[in-house]
């Protein structure tokens, strides 16, 4: 994730310098060309009439390799817990999160059924507790330890697997159409656009420590700069973008749209100072180097995986639709 003055600098100062940037600026752009192209074929080609299929198995593998970091990162801190067990858990909140987009492919999800869409990812997340409850059951040897096991378990579960989940929710939001592609773009752009201007803003004026026991690289600077940035990025989005697909959109009111975006804005930044408190507690920098000059998934993801609930009530509560 790009974060501004690059969040764990005081370790490693060649972080801050060109050459990273420049890493960080190509991956990112691949990230995006691969992203658009499926969303490209999820737009013009849905699998079988249905919105959002293109986009399962991507989410899934993001998923579950968050959960391998997040988990691998808790095994380096001194924190037991069952690996295997985690990635099938989270796996099967992802795989019930998608019974209502996949009932679409037939007659559709019943509007009258007592658990509604948004219901699935809680019934994964207990089924995903459950097996890890039973998987201790069955290897118990001798007292010490268990309910750490389960908890640490349950902890990557929840925020590798459930969170992440209600993006599922948020593409499926209206049927699936054009509106809920809309939602699943600004959830992503909106804290990856104020993110950035958290970035440069940080690395420009920043002089003053937003949380420097968690990441002495932000700044209040930052923090302000990634609240302006996330309004601009509202605006392009709702009043200059989105309207393309959605033509009904354009006529949001604008205190609406600043609303969603400090929303979002806040979130990022929460979801990223979060997984700053886990990479201090297991004393590490980065999740990963699967991605070159952003670090792990998790890095790239933890600003949206605390807005994607958020984002979800937005649409859902009609504020933005």
């Amino acid at each position: 994730m790009i974060t501004n003055n690059s969040g764990d600098s005081q370790h490693t100062p060649s972080f801050t310098g060109r050459p990273l940037l420049k890493t960080r600026l190509i991956a990112s752009t691949i990230i995006i060309g691969f992203l658009s192209g499926v969303i490209y074929l999820d737009i013009a080609y849905p699998l079988a009439g249905v919105g959002g299929l293109w986009l399962i198995p991507l989410l899934l593998l993001a998923s579950l390799m968050a959960g391998s970091e997040l988990a691998g990162m808790c095994a380096e801190g001194g924190l037991s817990l069952n690996k295997r067990m985690v990635l099938v858990g989270i796996f099967i909140v992802q795989a019930l999160t998608t019974v209502p987009l996949l009932m679409d492919i037939g007659n559709g999800y019943p509007a009258d059924c007592p658990i509604g869409r948004a219901g699935w990812p809680g019934i994964g997340l207990a089924a995903a507790f459950g097996l890890l409850m039973l998987t201790e059951m069955i290897q118990f040897r001798e007292p010490g330890g268990v309910v750490a096991k389960i908890c640490n378990g349950t902890l990557v579960v929840l925020y590798a697997g459930f969170m992440p989940s209600f993006m599922i929710l948020i593409r499926t939001f209206d049927g699936g159409g054009e509106l809920g592609i809309v939602a699943l773009i600004s959830l992503v752009a909106i804290p990856k656009i104020s993110d950035s201007a958290a970035y440069f803003t940080g690395k420009s004026i920043g002089k003053h420590k937003l949380a420097p026991k968690l990441s002495p690289g932000k700044t209040v600077e930052g923090a302000i700069g990634a609240i302006v940035g996330g309004c601009l990025g509202a605006w392009l989005f709702f009043e200059v973008l989105a309207p393309k697909a959605v033509p009904a959109i354009s006529d949001l009111a604008v205190w609406k749209w600043l609303v969603y975006a400090i929303v979002l804005t806040i979130t990022g930044m929460l979801g990223d100072l979060a997984e700053s408190l886990i990479k201090r507690d297991m004393q590490t920098k980065d999740s990963s180097s699967w991605l070159p000059g952003l670090g792990g998934i998790l890095d790239v993801m933890d600003s949206i995986t605390l807005s994607a609930v958020p984002a979800y009530l937005c649409w859902v509560s009609g504020l933005i639709s």
